[in-house]
């Protein structure tokens, strides 16, 4: 009898504390409704700067008490210097029915963001201690691959890199990786087609821009042009073709990005548009919008930058093996451009303008070779390819360049897929391999 007597006495017992451990239902509700007080207690703005604001004048526009915005404000700055504040950058406010600041995010940049968090206890009618800290953003990288086509539809690379889904952002980055192989302003035809390899940058579930472009692709009356990103041991990585040359080149195939178009080209005898006279056209010029950036062909030194008559605001560059060039009408110079400094490949110069003898924005763009001019387009093309990768990198390079070809989302024995699901990211093989 007792041992069946004591289970039953030891269910009862623990029957009756999990009884006396369960609230009542008056208890519940008046728990849940202190949960829904809390929440409404609250007020959630979420936002982007104005214009010529201010993170006190920011506040104040949420009806914010001054004693409060400065109180908020001196505890800010000591952590972050908020004359960074920009326009259009998203905030995030969190008020209380008090008045008082909960909490504050604000995005910096594409890397970080302000927060300020307030204290959860503080005395009666003492202000908030704030918790102030400029936070990185968690990025992650993923690799991706697409391919796309040149066609009436999309007509050029950045048509095309957006019907594939992508942004201007990689469309240009693309191009700068064949700048001295392909003139995307004036080569491009229907059916030339291209392929990337290439990695996208997540921040908080959201597109957080690209990274580097790993491998590409861009074929054009049946030539294929291949670029292979890769890092030579003791220097910094860089693109290399398939045969391992680097993919720079002497001068680029154009001092603009690769929307322009050749308006007029080179000549000997060609009716002035302002003159109207016959004169020699001793170089080639681009239509492109005012204001668009103009970069230097070569790495050199200036030897003229300023106003030049007829050729308006100008710069002259003098480089390697007896080349000159010279780029007319700029709407502006480029911040410390001057005589007599060094300059590199691909740097900003100045800006598309009309300003000298001129009709409308536009850049003139003259190639000199030991003095005499040259047609730009011709001696473009003669140049000699980029160096090779030493001996001593070789294989290493060939075996990298093979496993990133073989990514390629265009490849016949893979379907084309959006993400190449089966490569990890640099960061992800270097914690793997930890």
């Amino acid at each position: 009898m007792t041992k069946r007597t004591l289970p039953l006495a030891l269910s009862a017992a623990v029957a009756l504390s999990a009884c006396s451990a369960q609230p009542t239902p008056q208890e519940s509700v008046s728990a849940l409704a202190a949960v829904q007080v809390q929440e409404q207690a609250t007020r959630l703005i979420e936002a982007r700067v104005p214009r010529n604001a201010t993170l006190a004048s920011l506040l104040r526009a949420h009806q914010v008490s001054d004693d409060i915005v400065n109180h908020f404000v001196e505890s800010a700055k000591k952590r972050f210097d908020l004359r960074r504040i920009r326009a259009d950058r998203p905030y995030r406010l969190q008020l209380g029915l008090d008045g008082m600041i909960r909490e504050f995010t604000y995005q910096i940049d594409a890397d970080k963001f302000l927060k300020v968090v307030g204290a959860d206890e503080q005395a009666a009618d003492a202000m908030p201690d704030y918790d102030v800290q400029v936070v990185p953003y968690e990025k992650h990288k993923a690799l991706m691959s697409i391919r796309g086509e040149i066609s009436r539809e999309t007509p050029s690379l950045i048509a095309a890199v957006n019907a594939a889904g992508e942004s201007i952002g990689l469309a240009l980055e693309f191009a700068r990786v064949f700048e001295g192989e392909v003139d995307f302003a004036n080569e491009l035809q229907p059916g030339d087609s291209f392929e990337l390899l290439f990695e996208k940058v997540v921040r908080e579930g959201e597109f957080g821009g690209y990274g580097d472009i790993v491998a590409a692709r861009f074929t054009t009356s049946g030539r294929s042009f291949e670029a292979f990103r890769y890092a030579v041991p003791g220097q910094k990585a860089d693109y290399y073709d398939r045969d391992g040359r680097s993919m720079r080149r002497f001068f680029l195939k154009s001092p603009l990005k690769f929307e322009p178009r050749v308006t007029s080209g080179f000549s000997f005898r060609r009716v002035h548009p302002v003159l109207g006279t016959a004169r020699a056209h001793r170089g080639v010029d681009y239509g492109a919008p005012s204001g668009a950036p103009v970069l230097a062909v070569a790495s050199g030194m200036i030897l003229r930058a300023g106003w030049t008559g007829g050729g308006g605001n100008s710069v002259y560059i003098r480089h390697d093996s007896g080349y000159e060039t010279r780029y007319l009408h700029f709407s502006r110079i480029a911040s410390g451009i001057r005589a007599g400094m060094r300059i590199s490949q691909g740097e900003l110069i100045g800006n598309v303008g009309s300003t000298g003898l001129s009709t409308g924005p536009h850049l003139h763009y003259e190639l000199l070779k030991g003095g005499t001019h040259v047609n730009p387009l011709d001696e473009h093309r003669k140049l000699p390819p980029g160096q090779p990768i030493p001996d001593s990198a070789l294989a290493s390079f060939v075996e990298h360049r093979e496993r990133q070809a073989w990514r390629f989302a265009g490849s016949p024995d893979r379907p084309l897929g959006r993400l190449a699901r089966a490569v990890p990211t640099a960061a992800a093989t270097a914690a793997n391999a930890n």
